[in-house]
């Protein structure tokens, strides 16, 4: 209690501050136990210009976005590992907000699971620096071996009555029945969110080998094949692209409705067999790949979702071999209230 005494008193100190211009949200980020959060991940988002501030707590739970243009803002923590329903919070000029937010832990935050872990997955990654490669084609070349995609912007989802229902069911059972616990598929984008990924490149397919998922691969046919009339629905979905200038476009469907999108920061949101990814991707540089993938589902989401990910090459790093049967030790510890 008295250390938060003191960091009330800090941020007080903090929001009385005056500013150059601009107005201010600020606040502490607290767990399901009331105990202070450092190093969450948070993002406010201007929703009528699209700008978005980034702001990290500090040792003692404190965050701070300053100098903001009066607006609406969403405030979210776009962060794998920690849960909080986004807010909205109006700024004016000159003025203070205070948003205290309360998150709750994705996962029983043990060893191997725990907050250090799931914040490292959005850290950034020094990079070489360089023009985006190209193929003999002339287009972006994106192969190579790229670290677990960290997320920049988180989006807006809007769900309706049925998946908040099963959303808000799973988190209270500490998302006992996720499918990544029984080694069943985790991802329904091209990246898996844990581990590397390879990208191998042809003129008329991209295959990328995902480190930690099953069945550990996606492949793109990019030599104009349409999907198949008939498809038996699936993990993963079937994957077509087209290039838009020095973007490829990657249309995805055919997805069976037993995953959850785990590769999301809620981790628990469910979807239905109408899901529909739309993948924009952007090597920016030698050293940086852009994602832009929307979830359009009508049977989960009021409207289509888009979230945006960085991804970083890593080079000198290899995909390992990742037997995810062998020594699981999940189970036992998957358990409910």
């Amino acid at each position: 209690m008295r250390l938060l005494s003191l960091v009330t008193c800090l941020l007080i100190a903090l929001m009385a501050r005056a500013q150059d211009k601009g107005g201010l949200i600020a606040g502490i980020v607290t767990d399901q136990d009331g105990a202070v959060v450092s190093g969450a991940g948070l993002q406010a988002k201007d929703l009528k210009s699209g700008a978005t501030f980034k702001a990290r707590s500090s040792a003692a739970g404190a965050y701070a976005f300053e100098r903001l243009p009066a607006g609406s803002y969403e405030v979210s923590i776009p962060q794998l590992g920690l849960r909080f329903r986004a807010q909205t919070v109006e700024v004016r000029e000159g003025q203070r907000a205070r948003l205290d937010i309360h998150v709750v832990d994705a996962s029983l935050n043990t060893l191997g699971e725990d907050r250090g872990y799931f914040a490292g997955l959005n850290a950034t990654h020094t990079t070489p620096k360089g023009p985006t490669p190209r193929t003999p084609e002339g287009k972006p070349d994106f192969s190579g071996v790229w670290w677990n995609p960290r997320i920049i912007d988180g989006g807006a989802p809007v769900v309706l009555p049925w998946a908040a229902a099963l959303m808000k069911e799973r988190a209270a059972n500490n998302a006992k029945e996720i499918p990544r616990g029984r080694c069943l598929p985790d991802s329904t984008t091209l990246f898996a969110r844990f581990g590397v990924n390879q990208v191998i490149q042809k003129p008329g397919l991209v295959v990328i080998i995902q480190e930690q998922d099953v069945p550990g691969y996606r492949q793109i046919f990019l030599d104009g094949r349409a999907h198949p009339k008939d498809m038996d629905p699936t993990w993963t979905g079937h994957s077509v692209g087209v290039w838009d200038g020095d973007t490829l476009v990657v249309d995805t469907i055919g997805f069976n409705d037993k995953s959850w999108l785990a590769d999301i920061p809620s981790m628990v949101t469910p979807h239905t067999e109408m899901l529909h990814l739309t993948t924009r991707l952007r090597r920016l540089d030698l050293g940086h790949l852009e994602s832009e993938i929307t979830f359009d589902d009508p049977g989960t989401f009021a409207k289509p979702w888009t979230i945006k990910t960085i991804t970083d090459l890593a080079p000198g790093e290899d995909v390992q071999e990742w037997i995810c049967n062998e020594n699981n030790q999940d189970l036992e510890h998957l358990v409910g209230p």
